[in-house]
Order: C-alpha cells, then structure tokens, then sequence
C-alpha cells in the first residue's frame, strides 16, 4: 500500500488538473439564490454598448428566471453559457465570480437572483426606463 500511494496522489492531482475541479466549479457556482452586487468598471465585459453580459449554467434555475426576467423587461443581452465555453467560464473567473447567474453592466455586476433588485438595479444603471417595470 505504501508503493501505491505516491501514485494514487499524482492519479488524483491529474484528474483534478483535467478537468475533475471543473465539474466541481461549476456546481458550485450553480447553487446561489441571493443576489451580490458588486460596483466597478466592467465595461470590456460587455459586448457592445447597450448590452448586458448574461453568465449562466445550464441546469440553474436562478438562470432561468434570469433569462426570463431579461426577456420580459426588453433587455438588450447575450447569454454566455459557462457550462459550454471555456472562455466563459475564463471570464467569470476574471471576474471573480462565486454565483451564478452573473448579470454584468458597465458599472455593475450582480450574481445570484432577487428580482425586485434586479430591475431597480436594471433600471439604474440605465437599461430599462420606468415604464418598462
């Protein structure tokens, strides 16, 4: 068993080094409901001016709502699957995020869920008008 050791560790650590400590990233990220807001420059997140950045994972209900809460107010965004695309998930580790689903405007960035602030945030920094509550 001694022998075996040295090689259980160096199996271990390639198979988390592979791609075993992706999975795990992505479950974690999937598990928050709370929304964080966190304000800064994100501009070079957005893709166009206008828009926002939409970071989700496919089996994520917050990022269901999400996407039905952005639809449902008109707002202007692109969906960047994390669970999908490598870059993606690169961005959302530039960007320090512990959540999902991460909704990135030029001066904010809010991950996780709460729909009241959502849209008071939304229509803050400018992407809805008060009408469109």
């Amino acid at each position: 068993m001694k022998r075996m050791l040295p090689l259980i560790v160096v199996v271990a650590a390639l198979l988390v080094g592979l791609g075993g400590g992706r999975v795990y990233s992505a479950h974690k990220l999937a598990k928050s409901n709370d929304l964080v807001v966190t304000r800064g420059d994100y501009a070079l997140y957005l893709p166009r001016p206008g828009q926002v950045a939409f970071y989700s994972l496919g089996a994520c209900g917050g990022c269901e709502k999400t996407r039905k809460l952005l639809r449902e107010l008109g707002v202007d965004y692109v969906e960047r699957p994390a669970d999908t695309s490598t870059a993606h998930r690169q961005e959302l580790h530039r960007l320090g995020a512990k959540r999902v689903p991460v909704i990135v405007t030029t001066n904010a960035k809010l991950e996780g869920y709460d729909r009241g602030r959502m849209i008071g945030l939304l229509e803050e920094q400018g992407y809805l008008s008060p009408a469109g509550r």
